[in-house]
């Protein structure tokens, strides 16, 4: 799942090329296990949910030095004849054990385990962290969004703002992962096979002579399909508006137009107000979207307050994540050779050595333990291959969320799960 059409390989920092010609030289190329962890949780967050094997499978398939790379690297005068010959040939023969895509996490368990020849390995560094990090914080903002709408139908909104296309699709997939209903965005729907959904923009409204006759050309094109924007120039009239073209339709083709959208404004008041409208003037059938601006602290807001709206478009706050942009999400060497590695240093210790997961589960879970690899069908820590189909993933994320106790999933302030930690 990319966007650019050459091969991957040189999405990786200068010094993961710099090291693998040393350990070239030197012939240090025994197996290496490095694991993937994030050491802590995003203010507010108690949970993180696993994402990303989609675009790690691609990734995985498609990695490698091609002539025009290997001619780049010669220009920069850094790499010797023998190590850009060795690279033209490097192919990854790695092994993963990760948690399967939508399971919740906690700070500081081994999430992605990779193992293989140690330069390989070491290359491929900095872009799996790429790849996991921001489809990991999607994820689980799209579990947080879809815990504050409850029931309430949500739909991805977020293309125009994501940082780069690729952003925009790992952000679809988290919304399609959570149980989002739609994205606007048509590339992803494509390529994710997930529902394209849309309503319509203020420009739309502005080209026309007047409102109405926008929400009239816009009903007779899309039928039962129609969602009308009225807040262009005042909300209680487009909603008044929205509502007389929409009984018109009804009396003349007897067809229901589906409703409206919001995007500004009190959308508590203005909601209630548009829901009283329609129920007093025949066209109750109409749905209330709103959008602008959301997140899950402000949807949580809003129906806490009662507001009847019947579903969420999410677009900037989700798809850059502007409460949690990044996580300190690191790759670390457990293992090489026959040799366990740790790292000591202040505030970024690993601990060494091969680890499984162990979750253990009442009525709802309870505790996870990490420990020394173990033989166990229960470590969550499973061998990957190729990714799951979305469904698989959507239905494990949504019993993972129903498994997790409430004080966790808490929007705000949420109660910290248990980890122990074992040697």
């Amino acid at each position: 799942m990319r966007l650019i059409k050459d091969s991957p390989a040189l999405f990786t920092d200068l010094y993961e090329l710099t090291m693998a010609q040393v350990y070239f030289e030197r012939k240090l190329n025994e197996r290496a296990h490095f694991e993937v962890t994030i050491r802590k949780l995003p203010e507010h967050w108690g949970f993180f949910v696993m994402a990303g094997l989609f675009e790690v499978e691609s990734y995985l398939s498609e990695f490698q030095f091609t002539e025009d790379d290997i001619d780049y690297l010669r220009s920069t005068k850094i790499f010797s004849y023998d190590f850009l010959t060795y690279l033209t040939g490097l192919r990854p023969e790695v092994s993963i054990r990760c948690l399967p895509e939508g399971t919740v996490f906690f700070p500081n368990e081994p999430v992605f385990e990779l193992s293989g020849p140690l330069i390989c390995a070491q290359l491929m560094e900095s872009y799996i962290l790429n790849i996991l990090g921001f489809s990991i914080i999607e994820a689980t903002l799209a579990a947080r969004v879809s815990l504050a709408a409850k029931d309430v139908a949500v739909i991805d909104f977020g293309l125009r703002r994501s940082q780069g296309p690729m952003a925009s699709l790992r952000s679809a997939r988290a919304a399609q992962m959570a149980g989002f209903r739609a994205t606007s965005n048509v590339f992803a729907a494509r390529v994710l096979d997930f529902t394209p959904a849309g309503t319509m923009a203020h420009s739309f409204i502005e080209v026309h002579d007047s409102e109405e006759q926008a929400f009239i050309n816009f009903a007779n094109t899309f039928s039962e399909k129609t969602i009308l924007l009225v807040d262009t120039y005042d909300s209680i009239e487009g909603i008044k508006k929205a509502a007389k073209v929409a009984k018109q339709v009804y009396n003349e083709r007897g067809v229901k137009l589906r409703g409206i959208r919001l995007d500004s404004g009190d959308l508590v008041e203005l909601s209630e107000y548009a829901r009283k409208y329609f129920e007093e003037n025949g066209v109750g059938f109409l749905k209330i979207f709103a959008s602008g601006d959301l997140d899950e602290f402000r949807i949580a807001k809003l129906l806490k307050a009662g507001a009847p709206i019947d579903g969420f478009g999410i677009g900037t706050r989700f798809a850059v994540s502007r409460a949690a942009p990044s996580v300190q999400i690191v790759y670390k060497i457990i293992r090489y050779g026959d040799k366990d590695l740790l790292k000591t240093s202040p505030g970024k210790e690993s601990r060494p050595g091969l680890k499984s997961i162990i979750r253990i589960k009442d009525e709802l879970y309870q505790k996870d333990i990490v420990s020394s690899l173990q033989t166990d069908e229960q470590d969550l820590l499973k061998p990957f291959k190729s990714a799951e189909k979305i469904q698989t993933i959507r239905k494990r994320l949504s019993i993972e969320l129903s498994l997790l106790d409430d004080s966790v999933k808490s929007i705000r302030n949420p109660h910290k799960y248990t980890v122990e930690f074992k040697s």
